[in-house]
């Protein structure tokens, strides 16, 4: 697909898509939204909450969509996160649907499957296992719950599940793992963070081929979920079925065994 082909970016001025803009561009022709533009003329601010014309004119001409979009904060309620993860994931999908688009990426979340942070017994995460979203977490002090958020991004899964079998765009959730602001270097991770975050750390290096993957692999079925994590040591999620489907090969990695207290 490289060379002239578009590939539209949602969620283009957020921490994710800042760190794979300069990667794509190099690669494809980019169509760049988001709701919050930051003052960058080349970025169209569309809220993709809202049906309207201008987003589906958006849509047309693509070749693939990276719905970065949604809302990040993991934390927040039901009620704030309808509008931007649940409305803001149906309208993308029925725009891409309706311009003929052939590839759509999902940007899932390892919060989809978070409700195995607390089992001990579970020794390895895999896609086929039955999603189990939202982790109970604490913010300086604070507690917090990612139950919502989780369960909006398995809406998203399960709501390309249905394209991909309706129609002739294929699409790939990816499980995200965590992907820090700025440098997003092994050495800068939070030492005060939980095991539980550390071992599915994801490289801006290997996000970039990851994505780059979606966008290229051939699939021999129209839906799959991926996990997106760089090759850490001491996780225990499954990238093996990563690098089966997509070809990808993780260049960084927590390597240093850490405690395995959470």
């Amino acid at each position: 697909m490289k060379g002239n082909q578009t590939v539209l970016v949602t969620g283009a001025a957020g921490n994710i898509g800042t760190k794979l803009r300069p990667h794509l561009e190099e690669r494809y022709q980019l169509r760049l939204l988001d709701m919050d533009s930051r003052g960058d003329k080349s970025i169209i601010k569309v809220d993709l909450s809202k049906w309207s014309d201008e987003l589906l004119k958006a849509f047309e001409g693509v070749d693939a969509v990276i719905h970065l979009a949604p809302d990040p904060d993991e934390s927040k309620s039901w009620e704030d996160l309808v509008s931007p993860n649940l409305d803001a994931a149906i309208n993308p999908f029925i725009a891409a649907g309706r311009a003929r688009v052939k590839r759509f990426i999902y940007a899932s979340s390892n919060h989809a499957m978070g409700g195995y942070k607390d089992k001990a017994e579970i020794k390895c995460l895999t896609t086929k296992m039955p999603p189990l979203p939202g982790t109970h977490f604490s913010v300086r002090g604070t507690e917090r719950d990612s139950t919502p958020y989780g369960s909006m991004k398995l809406f998203g899964e399960r709501l390309g599940k249905c394209y991909a079998e309706a129609t002739d765009m294929s699409v790939i959730a990816v499980r995200i793992g965590w992907v820090q602001r700025g440098d997003n270097r092994v050495e800068d991770l939070p030492a005060d963070s939980i095991e539980w975050y550390k071992r599915m750390w994801l490289s801006t290096r290997d996000l970039c081929q990851l994505i780059e993957k979606c966008i290229e692999a051939k699939l021999s079925q129209p839906f799959v979920i991926v996990n997106g994590m760089s090759n850490n040591a001491d996780m225990i999620w499954d990238i093996e079925h990563t690098r089966e489907v997509l070809g990808y090969e993780p260049q960084d990695g927590r390597q240093t065994l850490a405690s395995r207290v959470v």
